[in-house]
Parts: structure tokens; sequence; C-alpha cells
């Protein structure tokens, strides 16, 4: 009898003992749902932060002062660049209307289709690359108005990462 009695108790103990991971692992199942969704809005709401320092160029009409203002804000951002299409100057030629700038003076910038308001494929530089004494000096070959006017636009890579910001001549 006593025998019989201990492997009643054992045989209860192991039923309990699974019964209770089995709940567990049932209430676990029904949260991974809900920890992905908070995950994913986590993530989102980073990500908008992080883009939110550019927000004051997304699709907006600056003036030549704001793309300086736009190199010395971004000169601590590693591979950034501003990419500037001058309005068009009789006798200037081409190369000196699209210009490329990287205020971290750090790596070089990516070659960009101008006319696409994209990175080229590949994994070319951009040739004309300018540093801000060279944009504010008006006897200069690349010299930015300050009154001029221009369209910006945000420019992400193929990480969906804002990589650069277009400023297009009105």
């Amino acid at each position: 009898m006593e025998n019989i009695a201990s492997f009643l108790k054992t045989t209860i103990s192991i039923l309990i003992t699974l019964a209770i991971i089995s709940a567990g692992l049932f209430l676990w199942g029904k949260t991974q749902p809900v920890v992905e969704l908070a995950n994913s809005q986590a993530a989102a709401q980073a990500r908008e932060l992080s883009e939110q320092q550019y927000a004051a160029f997304d699709n907006q009409l600056v003036s030549g002062s704001q793309i300086l203002t736009a190199y010395r804000r971004y000169e601590s951002e590693q591979n950034f660049c501003l990419y500037v299409e001058r309005p068009y100057v009789y006798g200037q030629p081409d190369s000196n209307r699209y210009i490329s700038m990287n205020p971290s003076g750090d790596g070089y910038c990516r070659a960009f289709d101008y006319s696409a308001e994209a990175f080229k494929e590949g994994t070319g530089n951009d040739s004309n690359t300018v540093n801000d004494k060279m944009i504010t000096d008006a006897s200069g070959g690349f010299y930015i108005s300050p009154q001029s006017r221009f369209r910006a636009t945000l420019i992400k890579d193929h990480n969906e990462r804002i990589a650069a910001i277009y400023f297009r001549a009105n």
C-alpha cells in the first residue's frame, strides 16, 4: 500500500508540473504577437526620432544660406552628403553646376544622378566635392548666393536611411 501511495504522489507531482509548464508555454505563445508588435512600434518611433532632424529639409523650399546652415548642422554626421544643383549661369561649365559636399570631411560622397534624384548604382564617388569655404567665396566658381532658392529633397539609401539631402535650384 505504501508503494502505491508513493507512486500516486510522484505521478500527480509530475502531472501538476507538466500542467504548469504547459500553461506557461501557452501564455508565452499568446504574448509573442504583442511583443513583436511592441518591438516594431518602438523601432518605428526610434526611426522617426532619428529622422526628425531632417524634417526642416523634407521637400521644402530653402534659400542658399540654409544650405550653408545644413552643412554646419550635419558636420558630425558620418557618411552624409549634401548634393546641390545650382542655377544655370551662361558660360559656366556644367561641372561647376553640380556639386556635392561632405560636411564631416571624412570619406567621400557617393556618385549621384542629379536628374533621377537618386544614388547611382555601384560604388563610384562624386567627382565634384567642395567644402563650405568654396560655396561662400563670391569670386569662386562654386559660390551659392544666400538669396537663391532651392527645393530640398531627402535622399535615402537602400537601407531606407536618410543618407543625403539634394538641393535643386528653383
